[in-house]
């Protein structure tokens, strides 16, 4: 009998007031084990519109983000300070990771440069094999038009002319080029990258309990925690005009039941808000739910275990 070692906590990062997660097996996780489905937001930064779907990260609300923490399930890092915290401290995983980045970085600079300095060669050798072709048209019988083509296209392949990076075609040689025919060189063997990941930086160490960021929840979590303790899963509910819309399993296997709205308990609720909330939740068959935390004069003055304790009404349209 094998024993299973406790996963490791899912790490949210904290990016200018977003909850973001990048790992796909903690998406996942979170999936299967609490109820957490979240929006992708992520697309390919040469070319976002041509994103049929987003992928990673995905972004968490706040509540998600808080009921996670609270859950001990995972915790919040605010990159903007976190990650130059471990950088100043770095260990030889991370000194590795520096220089790896210097390397890429002054790679990347260097074959700039020659691909701009070929260029100008390049150019240049096509002005100068011009005038030479007028000279040789005036004066046939001294050089050939092979030969004329040929010497421009050595002088270019000397400089390191640039062209296509994914030509594939041999080096041309004196037997096949003409005039009109292109220069095309090999593909390089190695080409500039960009490391995607920050390693070490991305698991924090013992003893970084100090870059721990904490959450901004609206007032209308108290209702989003009940619900998410009720087994509810939950997307944003803005097109339906609610805070949260609320789905008894999975959103890929079922359709919504609830439009759920937040209001303080002692909150004054506005008539034509009722009415329009739930003719909309009937013509869209969902019930509009509303809740709230129940307070009291004691609870008033410590918060700390009401948080859960929420009562939800259902306002659903008779008639249409």
């Amino acid at each position: 009998m094998t024993s299973s070692s406790p996963r490791p906590h899912v790490r949210i990062s904290k990016a200018a007031n977003r909850y973001l997660v990048f790992d796909i097996d903690d998406v996942m996780y979170l999936r299967r084990n609490h109820n957490i489905c979240s929006v992708f937001v992520g697309t390919m930064p040469q070319a976002p519109q041509q994103s049929a779907f987003m992928g990673l990260p995905i972004e968490l609300m706040a509540e998600e983000a808080q009921v996670l923490v609270e859950k001990n399930v995972a915790f919040v890092v605010d990159d903007s300070n976190y990650h130059p915290a471990r950088i100043a401290a770095a260990g030889p995983q991370d000194r590795q990771y520096l220089g790896a980045v210097k390397t890429v970085t002054s790679d990347a600079q260097r074959s700039m440069r020659e691909q701009t300095e070929a260029r100008k060669a390049m150019y240049a050798n096509k002005g100068t094999s011009k005038k030479k072709e007028k000279k040789n048209k005036q004066a046939p019988d001294t050089q050939t038009s092979e030969d004329v083509t040929v010497a421009p296209l050595a002088d270019a392949e000397e400089a390191g002319a640039a062209t296509s990076l994914f030509d594939t075609t041999p080096e041309p040689t004196a037997a096949t080029t003409t005039k009109n025919s292109p220069v095309t060189r090999e593909a390089p063997e190695a080409w500039m990258a960009t490391l995607t990941t920050s390693g070490a930086l991305l698991t924090p160490s013992p003893g970084q309990d100090e870059q721990l960021a904490s959450v901004d929840v609206p007032a209308s979590y108290p209702l989003y925690a009940h619900l998410q303790d009720k087994g509810y899963f939950m997307m944003p509910g803005l097109r339906f005009g609610c805070d949260y819309n609320v789905y008894p399993g999975d959103p890929l296997r079922f359709h919504s039941h609830f439009q759920a709205t937040g209001f303080q308990w002692n909150e004054d609720i506005k008539l034509l808000d009722l009415v329009t909330g739930g003719r909309l939740g009937t013509n869209v068959k969902k019930s509009f739910l509303i809740g709230g935390r129940v307070e009291s004069e004691e609870q008033h003055k410590d918060n700390t275990d009401a948080a859960h304790d929420v009562r939800a009404f259902s306002i659903e349209w008779a008639a249409m």
